[in-house]
């Protein structure tokens, strides 16, 4: 048909109109039947207005449907006036399919957000969310068994119910990470993370239980030392176990009885005489490592005062110099053009540079062009102290153990240097990072966290 439905039923009402109209003219100049004529101008003003109704059906039909986006009512249909043609069915159908696009989106979402829902409500990890109003928009079971807690609606409830995971919260924006331990003795590990919907800003605080890995990890330090504790008592004392034995036969052997006196030849006195040297070596070998050990149990607590950085690098530069001239090592200092103040242990922090700086010279021993660089640098909150040297590198089997108390890549090394250096970092809020590769150098990072 070369006209569907929809143009035969306006042409139809067109032609009525037409007709109706005509009807009207003839009333009025040749019939003068007023009832008539007013009863025809009436149908006329009828007919025009269904016409016009008629064909605004597709902008009624929009405005429904947008009404149907808006209120999010997809219960409505637009398939019930398919009968007036193909223009239509097809608009129809569009419709339908973006109404079903929609649903199927809408459906999609809120299946992840079930899922992920599921998902936060039963990992171990314990999740707080809270706006910057100090509501608490989101909190899981598991931080809610953390901290002992039935619920928690405000952050400012804390104050009541936990005052010092309040404070611990309050002041994370100068950290974002921290310990809390909870009533039940479990070590928390508290992490921060700031995110922002739409106009709102949130802090995102995470909790884990980590005494079980604090537990872990402490029986591998004490196998770890008890390693070397017996490596290095064993190295003193199987070779005076060893020569007291030689000794004793020697004595035995080689002492006569003449007169009522002792005798011994030259030859048994000389190796009695370089046994007990042996002995006596071996022996203040063990009494240095014990007195190692007692220093590294026994740091002092860090004296804090506000200290410059810059100037503390030039003192310890100027304690280190000579060496460097005497070895012909380039010592080459890079400072920032601000001052950049710390509260730090002088001495200590002191102590913990000229370890790394020395230890940077002795690691260009056999580079050609031996050169060290020492840099401080301030990044937002956070200062670094970096010592960087051209020498062999470190491997990577050293690298998992270079922090371990009486660990030693050097013959005549007692190991206790870094483990300290890495001790009195972690008093100072800081750690000590190492970046090696084999045939081009390392470097030795201070970090102070802000």
């Amino acid at each position: 048909m070369g006209f569907n439905r929809f143009r035969l039923y306006v042409l139809l009402r067109v032609v009525i109109l037409f007709l109706t109209v005509a009807t009207f003219v003839y009333l009025i100049f040749f019939d003068q039947k007023y009832v008539t004529t007013v009863v025809t101008g009436f149908l006329i003003i009828f007919e025009v207005f269904e016409l016009f109704n008629y064909i605004e059906s597709t902008n009624k039909k929009l405005r429904r449907f947008f009404d149907a986006i808006k209120y999010n009512d997809f219960n409505m249909g637009f398939t019930h006036d398919n009968k007036l043609g193909r223009t239509f069915r097809e608009l129809n159908m569009a419709f339908k399919d973006v109404i079903d696009a929609i649903l199927a989106e809408r459906q999609k979402r809120e299946e992840f957000f079930q899922q992920l829902n599921v998902v936060v409500e039963n990992i171990g990890t314990g999740i707080i969310s809270i706006d910057s109003n100090g509501r608490v928009g989101l909190i899981n079971k598991a931080a809610l068994r953390m901290l002992g807690l039935e619920n928690l609606r405000n952050v400012a409830d804390l104050n009541i119910k936990s005052p010092a995971l309040a404070e611990i919260l309050e002041n994370m924006e100068k950290t974002q990470r921290a310990i809390f331990k909870n009533k039940n003795g479990q070590e928390l590990a508290i992490l921060e993370t700031l995110y922002k919907l739409g106009n709102e800003s949130y802090r995102l605080f995470a909790f884990q239980d980590i005494k079980a890995e604090l537990q872990a990890k402490e029986l591998e330090a004490w196998q770890n030392l008890t390693k070397v504790l017996r490596h290095e008592i064993m190295n003193s004392i199987a070779p005076i176990s060893s020569l007291t034995s030689t000794l004793n036969q020697v004595l035995e052997e080689d002492l006569e009885k003449e007169n009522g006196h002792h005798i011994l030849s030259d030859e048994s006195l000389d190796d009695l005489t370089e046994g007990l040297s042996t002995i006596s070596g071996r022996s203040q070998g063990l009494i240095d490592f014990v007195n190692a050990y007692r220093d590294y149990t026994n740091l002092p607590t860090p004296s804090k005062t506000k200290a410059d950085l810059k100037e503390l690098l030039k003192t310890t530069i100027n304690l280190v110099k000579s060496e460097f001239e005497d070895t012909g090592v380039s010592l080459q200092y890079v400072e920032p053009k601000t001052t950049i103040k710390l509260d730090i242990d002088t001495q200590l922090i002191e102590m913990v540079l000229i370890n790394l700086i020395k230890n940077a010279r002795e690691a260009t021993e056999n580079a050609s062009n031996p050169s060290v660089k020492i840099e401080l640098t301030k990044l937002n909150e956070t200062v670094f102290i970096k010592i960087t040297d051209n020498g062999m590198g470190i491997t990577e089997e050293a690298r998992d153990k270079i922090f371990m108390p009486f660990f030693s890549t050097k013959k005549r090394g007692s190991g206790i240097g870094l483990s300290l250096s890495s001790q009195i970092m972690q008093m100072h809020n800081g750690e000590i990072l190492l970046d090696s590769t084999l045939g081009k150098g390392s470097t030795f990072s201070l970090v102070f966290y802000g």
